[in-house]
C-alpha cells in the first residue's frame, strides 16, 4: 500500500510535472450492444476495513473496475474519471515522455471520431477545456477527467463513449502525432521552471541507481520531437487495458442505470498483443551521510534532512492505518515545534520548516526535515532542523502536545463527516482515484472518524515514540542545501555544518503554558436599528446601531460550512503613498501572523485548538477585507477572531520579517520565467504605472518593517464603515447575533467612503513594451489588450465581452495551438472594473518561443479583425457560450459565489440588479451582439502590446 505522497516544497510539485493537458472531446453515442451482464464484484479489499457503502464497486469480466455514487451536489452534474494504471515509469528508455504524449494523442482522433471533434463536441453539451475537460499524466497513472454540467442522457451517454474511445480506439494516426509535437514541447518549454530544475537535482541526490530521476512525465525532448507512431502503439497496446482501467462515476444519477451503461460500453474492451510489464523502479542505495548542493539563481535558500528506505508495499489494512496515524500524529508535534520556532525566535534560524514521510510512485519511503532559510542562512537553519529532529527522537513528545494534535485532526475528521453528503462530485471522483492510485481502501467519512477515535483512546506520547523512531533510518541522513549563490566549500562544508551540529546535545523539549482566548467578550451587543429581506437573491439586509452593515444569506449548499467575509474602508482608493506596494506583503500573511494586542498568532493557535475557523486578509480596490470559514458549532469563535483582528491587530513583526526573508528569492523565480515577469509588472503596466499595482522592489522590502505597511493601512481599518457578508449553514438570527456580539459593539464608524478618481489604460503601441526574463532562451510571451469600459456602464455590454473573450480562446487555440503548434495554452478573458469609471481591457496571451511573438500578435489582431468583419456561427456560439452558462449555474450554488457577489449589496443598487440579470444575459447572446462589441473595442489602433523575452535576445 502506498501512502498519499508528500514532500519538500520542490518536491510536492513533481507529481503535477507533465500537468493537466488537452482530453479533448465526444462524438454521439451510437446504438450499443447491451452486453451480458455479470453479478459486480468488490474489489475494494482491505483487512480489517470496510469500504465505503455509498459507493458501488465492481469489475467485468474482462477485468475493468468501476466505482459508481450517487451525488447530488452540485445538483445535476456529474464528474467522470477514467483511470489508467500506467504512466512515465512503465516507459522504455526510447518512449521517455509517450506516456504524456499519448494522454494528447489518444483523444486526438478515434475510429468513431475524426481528428478536432472531441472538444468541438464537449464544448457544445457545456463542458469548457481545463475546467471541465482535462487529462493528467503522473509516474505511474494517466486520469482523463471529464465533469459534466447536465446528467441528461445525451449528455451522459456521450461522455462516456468518449471514454470508452480512450481505451483502445485511438487511430494515432502519423500526421496527427507530428502536428502535437510542437504542442507538447511547447508544454514542456512553458514548465522548465527553476524549480522544475530542482526537483530533477532533487530526485538524482535522493534515488540514484533507481528509474524515477529519469522518468519524469513531460520526457525527452528527443524522444518528443521523433519518436515514431510505432512507439506510441507499443505503449498504448501494452498499458492501455481494462485489467489496468478503473472508471469512477460520481454524480446526481441513478446508479444502476450508470453500472448499466459502463458495463455494456465498456465489456467488449479487450487488451491487444502481449500486457506491459510492471516498471523495475529499482531499490534505494544503501548509503550513509551525504551531502548535495542546488546551485540556481533563482532557487530559494533551503535545507533538507532526508532519510530513504525501500518502499513499504504491504496492502493496505487496519494495522497499516493505524500505524500510519500515529506516526503523523508524532510528525505533527515536530511541525507545531518547528512553526513555533519560526514564529517567536528572533532572530528565526528559517522562514518556514516542516517534516514529512511518505511514498513516492513506489518507488521509496523517506521522510525530510526541510525549511526555507533566508539568504545566506542556510546553516543556522540547518543546525535547526537537525537539532529540532533530533530532541524528537531523543526526548520525544509530550502528552500535552499528543493531545493537542488529537483534538485538532479530530476537529477536521468530524467536520468530514459533517459534511459528506454535500460534498462536491469532483471531489468525491478525485478522492477515489487517489485512493486506488494509492493501493488504499475507500472510507467513508465515518469509518475514518470511527478508526481514528479507535486509535486514538487512551494514546499516550510513549507509544507514539516509539513508533516515530523507524522513520528516521534507512540511507542516510542526506543533507541537502539550495541556494541562488555558491555555498563556499560546497558538500564538504554542508556535511561540516551538519556534523558540527549533530555535536550539540539537546534537551527536552520545554513546557508550554496553557493560554486562554482573551477574546470571548466585546462589551455590550449592538443593537439593530434596521432589518429588511431582499427577496431576489435569498438574503437579509440589517443595519446596527455603530453603522455596521450585515448581509446574511442562510443556504443548504455545504452542510456544515460558513463562510464570513468582513469588508473595511476602500482598500487601494485609500493609498496613495509611494510605499503602497508594501500592502501587498499584508495580504500574503503578515498582517494575521502579527498576531492581537492581548494575544500571539501561535498562541492562539494553541488556545483554539480544535476550533474550526479562518483569519485571511486581503486587499481589494474597494476595499480591504478580512475572512473566514467555520461551522456552525464554531460560528462564535470565528466572529470573535475577525473581531479582534479588526479592533486590536498586533502589528507584530513576525510574519512581516518572514515575508521579508524570502522575498528575494520570491522575486528571483518571478525574474526566472516570461510568465513571471509578466505577472510581476503588467497589473501596474496596465493600469499606466499606478504604484498602488505595482509590485515591491527587494530594495523596498528590505528597507521596510511592518510599521511602514502598517502606516498604509491602520486609519482606514479603524475608522471607516465595516459591512459584515455571511453565507453558508446559519441562521439570520444566529448571524445576527454574532454580529451584535463582535462588530456590533465597535464605536460608531460613519466616514464617507472614497470617491475612485481616474484610472487609465496606456496608451496604444506600435512596437511592444518589451520586458526581458533571466530563464531559457526558447521562452518567451506575448500580450495584447484593447481598453473597453468599467462593468456598471454598461453591464450587458461588459457581459458581451466576456462572452466575446470565449469565442476568442476558442480561436487562438484553433489557431495557435492546434494549427500552429507553437503554444501549450494560449488564452484570452475580458475585466471590467466595477469599481474604476471607464477601466477595462480586453486581452488575449500566449506562452512561445521569442520568434514566434511577432506572429502572434499579427494573428490575434486577424482574429480581431474577423471577429469586427463577420458574424460567429451559431456553432461557434453554442461551444463558447453552454460552457459559460454551465459554469455560472454551477457557481450560484456555492457559498462562495455568494460570498463574492454579496459585497456592496446594500450601499450599491448596480450589484443586486446585476446578480439579477446575469443568467440572463449571457442566455440570450447573439452573434450580432458579439460582432457589435468586436467593433466597438477591437481596433488595432487602440491595442497595447507587451513581450518578454529573454535578456539575450533585447
Amino acid at each position: 500500500m502506498r501512502r498519499p505522497a508528500a514532500s519538500s516544497l520542490a518536491l510536492a510539485c513533481a507529481l503535477a510535472l507533465a500537468g493537466p493537458s488537452l482530453a479533448r472531446p465526444p462524438a454521439v453515442l451510437p446504438g450499443s450492444t447491451a452486453a451480458a451482464a455479470t453479478q459486480a464484484t468488490a474489489w475494494q479489499v482491505g483487512a480489517g476495513l470496510q469500504a465505503d457503502p455509498s459507493v458501488r464497486f465492481g469489475v467485468l469480466p474482462n477485468g475493468m473496475r468501476y466505482a459508481i455514487r450517487k451525488n447530488a451536489t452540485p445538483p445535476g452534474e456529474a464528474s467522470l474519471r477514467l483511470l489508467i494504471d500506467a504512466g512515465s515509469l512503465n516507459e522504455a528508455e526510447n518512449q521517455r515522455g509517450l506516456a504524456h504524449f499519448l494522454e494528447h494523442m489518444v483523444l486526438n482522433g478515434t475510429e468513431n471520431v475524426p481528428e478536432g471533434e472531441f472538444v468541438k463536441r464537449l464544448e457544445r453539451h457545456g463542458l469548457k477545456f481545463g475546467p471541465d475537460t482535462n487529462a493528467s499524466t503522473g509516474f505511474d497513472n494517466t486520469v482523463y477527467m471529464l465533469d459534466l454540467p447536465e446528467t441528461d442522457a445525451d449528455t451522459v451517454d456521450t461522455a462516456l463513449f468518449l471514454l470508452r474511445e480512450v481505451a483502445d480506439r485511438a487511430t494515432l494516426d502519423p500526421k496527427a502525432i507530428d502536428a502535437e509535437r510542437g504542442i507538447v514541447l511547447a508544454e514542456e518549454r512553458t514548465r522548465a521552471t527553476p524549480q522544475l530544475r530542482q526537483i530533477i537535482d532533487e530526485f538524482a541526490f535522493m534515488y540514484p541507481d533507481q528509474l524515477l530521476p529519469n522518468r519524469l512525465p513531460i520526457g525527452s525532448t528527443e524522444v518528443i520531437r521523433t519518436a515514431p507512431r510505432e512507439r506510441f502503439v507499443e505503449f498504448y497496446n501494452a498499458y492501455y487495458r481494462p485489467e489496468n482501467a478503473t472508471l469512477v462515476a460520481i454524480g446526481d444519477f441513478d446508479v444502476a442505470q450508470m453500472e448499466t451503461k459502463i458495463r455494456q460500453l465498456f465489456g467488449d474492451w479487450k487488451g491487444q498483443g502481449k500486457a506491459g510489464a510492471a516498471a523495475d523502479q529499482g531499490k534505494p542505495r544503501q548509503r550513509g551521510m551525504e551531502a548535495n548542493t542546488f546551485i540556481d539563481p533563482a532557487a530559494p535558500t533551503q535545507v533538507s534532512i532526508a532519510w530513504v528506505r525501500p518502499a513499504d508495499l504491504t496492502p493496505d489494512s487496519r494495522a497499516r492505518r493505524t500505524r500510519d496515524m500515529v506516526e503523523s500524529l508524532g510528525l505533527s508535534v515536530l511541525n507545531r515545534r518547528l512553526e513555533r520556532i519560526a514564529s517567536t525566535q528572533k532572530p528565526a534560524p528559517f522562514i518556514f520548516a516542516q517534516g514529512v514521510e511518505s511514498q513516492i510512485a513506489d518507488t521509496a519511503d523517506f521522510t525530510q526535515v526541510f525549511a526555507v532559510a533566508q539568504p545566506g542562512g542556510w546553516q543556522k537553519a540547518l543546525e535547526s532542523i537537525d537539532q529540532e529532529q533530533r530532541r524528537l527522537l531523543q526526548h520525544g513528545v509530550t502528552q500535552p502536545e499528543l493531545d493537542r494534535e488529537i483534538a485538532q485532526q479530530r476537529t477536521a475528521l468530524v467536520q468530514t463527516v459533517a459534511g459528506a453528503n454535500t460534498r462536491p462530485s469532483p471531489q468525491l471522483a478525485q478522492g477515489i482515484v487517489n485512493a486506488v492510485v494509492e493501493d488504499r481502501t475507500v472510507l467513508s467519512p465515518e469509518a475514518r472518524l470511527a478508526l481514528f477515535d479507535e486509535v486514538t483512546k487512551g494514546l499516550t506520547a510513549a507509544r507514539v515514540n516509539a513508533a516515530i523512531k523507524p522513520l528516521f533510518t534507512g540511507s542516510g541522513p542526506l543533507v541537502s542545501v539550495s541556494s541562488p549563490t555558491p555555498v563556499q566549500g560546497d558538500t564538504q562544508a554542508v556535511l561540516a555544518a551538519y556534523q558540527g551540529s549533530t555535536r550539540v546535545a539537546v534537551t527536552p523539549p520545554a513546557t508550554q503554558q496553557a493560554v486562554a482566548w482573551p477574546y470571548t467578550s466585546f462589551g455590550t451587543p449592538g443593537r439593530v436599528t434596521e432589518r429588511r429581506e431582499i427577496p431576489e437573491v435569498g438574503a437579509t439586509a440589517v443595519t446596527f446601531a455603530n453603522g455596521v452593515r450585515l448581509t446574511v444569506k442562510p443556504t443548504n449548499f455545504a452542510k456544515d460550512e460558513i463562510r464570513v467575509a468582513v469588508r473595511v474602508g476602500d482598500g487601494r482608493l485609500d493609498l496613495s503613498s509611494p510605499q503602497a506596494p508594501l500592502v501587498g506583503l499584508l495580504g500574503q500573511g503578515a498582517f494575521t501572523l502579527g498576531g492581537l494586542k492581548k494575544i500571539s498568532a501561535e498562541d492562539m493557535s494553541q488556545a483554539l485548538t480544535g476550533k474550526t475557523y479562518g483569519a485571511g486578509f486581503g486587499v481589494d480596490d474597494d476595499s480591504f477585507v478580512l475572512a473566514g470559514q467555520t461551522r456552525p458549532e464554531d460560528f462564535a469563535t470565528q466572529m470573535q477572531v475577525l473581531g479582534a483582528y479588526l479592533a486590536e491587530p498586533g502589528w507584530q513583526p513576525t510574519g512581516y520579517d518572514r515575508l521579508k526573508g524570502v522575498f528575494p528569492s520570491i522575486l528571483s523565480q518571478l525574474d526566472s520565467t516570461p510568465g513571471g515577469v509578466f505577472a510581476r509588472d503588467s497589473e501596474a503596466l496596465l493600469r499606466s504605472g499606478d504604484a498602488r499595482w505595482k509590485t515591491p522592489t527587494a530594495e523596498q522590502v528590505a528597507a521596510s518593517t511592518i510599521q511602514d505597511a502598517r502606516g498604509l493601512v491602520e486609519a482606514p481599518l479603524s475608522r471607516d464603515p465595516i459591512e459584515v457578508t455571511v453565507v453558508g449553514d446559519t441562521t439570520v438570527d444566529e448571524a445576527i447575533r454574532q454580529t451584535a456580539a463582535t462588530f456590533g459593539t465597535l464605536p460608531s464608524r460613519l466616514a464617507p467612503a472614497a470617491k475612485p478618481g481616474a484610472l487609465a489604460f496606456p496608451k496604444p503601441t506600435k512596437e511592444p513594451v518589451v520586458l526581458t526574463h533571466k530563464g531559457r532562451a526558447d521562452q518567451g510571451l506575448a500580450f495584447v489588450a484593447w481598453p473597453t469600459r468599467d462593468f456598471y456602464s454598461d453591464t450587458v455590454q461588459a457581459r458581451h465581452l466576456n462572452a466575446l473573450a470565449a469565442v476568442f480562446q476558442l480561436r487562438l487555440t484553433e489557431k495557435i495551438r492546434e494549427e500552429e503548434g507553437v503554444s501549450y495554452s494560449p488564452s484570452s478573458a475580458h475585466s471590467a472594473s466595477d469599481v474604476f469609471p471607464g477601466y477595462g481591457y480586453f486581452f488575449g496571451v500566449v506562452e512561445a518561443p521569442p520568434e514566434a511573438l511577432a506572429k502572434f500578435l499579427k494573428d490575434a489582431q486577424a482574429i480581431a479583425d474577423d471577429l469586427r468583419t463577420k458574424p460567429v456561427s451559431t456553432d461557434e456560439l453554442q461551444r463558447a457560450m453552454k460552457p459559460t452558462v454551465e459554469k455560472i449555474q454551477r457557481d450560484r450554488t456555492t457559498n462562495a459565489w455568494w460570498l463574492n457577489q454579496l459585497g456592496n449589496i446594500q450601499t450599491d443598487p448596480r450589484v443586486l440588479a446585476a446578480t439579477q440579470t446575469q443568467l440572463r444575459d449571457y442566455q440570450s447572446v447573439t452573434p450580432a451582439d458579439l460582432q457589435q462589441v468586436a467593433r466597438k473595442y477591437l481596433s488595432a489602433d487602440t491595442a497595447y502590446r507587451i513581450t518578454v523575452v529573454p535578456e539575450a535576445k533585447r
